[in-house]
């Protein structure tokens, strides 16, 4: 079968026959019709998270369907397997159903960026009229988080990020109500001086001093969930940073596949109430190269591959 092939640690992945996947036990084959990859893909493909054991094909999740013909939403496939490929396996617990009336392209940004923006915001417990701060919000995550914060009952949605035209995009779209431009100056001032009285709930997404400075323009009471590194993996604040405001790594990726499918049948939910879309780059297979290349240079949306 056609797929797109890694054969090294941070190596580029190259259009090739792959060997077909063979039955495993408490395991579905799927017929992709369409993968994605996002920062994790890219951080596994480096080291991040251990060696890499090549040729594995890429692609985090992806869509497809059943040998009974169902759609389906996967994650995690069975390695070697991955999603840029003509077929692949994948444990039946990452296999949920797709329902009539949302497409592939949505359906899977649904899926990692999706639950990893509404299980952080349910748990930080939007109160109605609170401000709501999204650090790197500009990628296919934060995109939801903010439409979720505002059907969550927000008050105003503030949206953080480095590139001012995919800040713009978002005011464009009317999911923010202001922008932050980070990395351009005093990220604590431009940051207090949109917060008003202060943010209650920060999603943060990057990590790093952008974190650290998010916490300091935030009120009583704040609760910030952090659920990326992008910025960096440490933080430094003193406890008078964090008196009477809690701090939480949330880790949607570890959770139960039950508890994730569960999150994601509510975003389906939203989604056919028109109340969160994401911004789609798409590719088709023999792309797969430049789809990689569009994701290490952060697309400000989901990277979709067609097979």
């Amino acid at each position: 079968m056609k797929a797109a092939v890694l054969h090294q640690q941070n190596g580029t992945p190259q259009v090739e026959q792959f060997r077909d996947p063979q039955a495993v036990a408490g395991a579905l084959e799927i017929q992709v019709s369409a993968g994605s990859i996002g920062p994790t893909d890219l951080m596994r493909a480096a080291g991040f998270f251990g060696p890499v054991n090549g040729p594995l094909v890429i692609g985090g999740e992806g869509a497809g369907r059943l040998a009974d013909g169902s759609r389906v939403y996967f994650g995690h496939a069975i390695a070697p397997f991955g999603a840029f490929s003509e077929r692949t396996i994948v444990a039946a617990e990452e296999v949920w159903p797709i329902p009539d009336g949302i497409d592939d392209a949505q359906a899977i940004a649904l899926g990692i960026s999706g639950t990893g923006a509404l299980i952080p915001l349910e748990e930080a417990r939007i109160q109605k009229g609170e401000t709501v701060l999204v650090l790197g919000a500009t990628g296919p995550l934060g995109q939801i988080a903010l439409q979720l914060a505002r059907a969550m009952g927000a008050g105003r949605v503030i949206a953080a990020a480095r590139n001012i035209t995919a800040l713009d995009r978002l005011l464009q779209r009317d999911i923010a109500d202001e922008v932050v431009q980070l990395g351009h100056g005093d990220d604590l001032a431009a940051l207090k001086e949109a917060a008003g009285t202060g943010y209650n709930v920060v999603l943060d997404v990057i990590y790093g001093p952008p974190a650290e400075a998010a916490m300091k323009a935030t009120a009583p009471g704040a609760r910030m969930m952090s659920i990326g590194v992008q910025a960096g993996q440490t933080v430094t604040l003193s406890l008078r940073d964090l008196v009477f405001r809690s701090h939480v790594g949330v880790g949607t990726g570890q959770r139960p596949a039950s508890e994730r499918r569960a999150a994601y049948e509510r975003l389906l939910g939203y989604a056919r109430a028109g109340e969160v879309s994401v911004d789609i780059t798409e590719f088709n297979l023999d792309q797969a190269a430049q789809a990689w290349a569009a994701q290490a240079a952060s697309p400000h949306g989901k990277i979709i591959v067609n097979v």
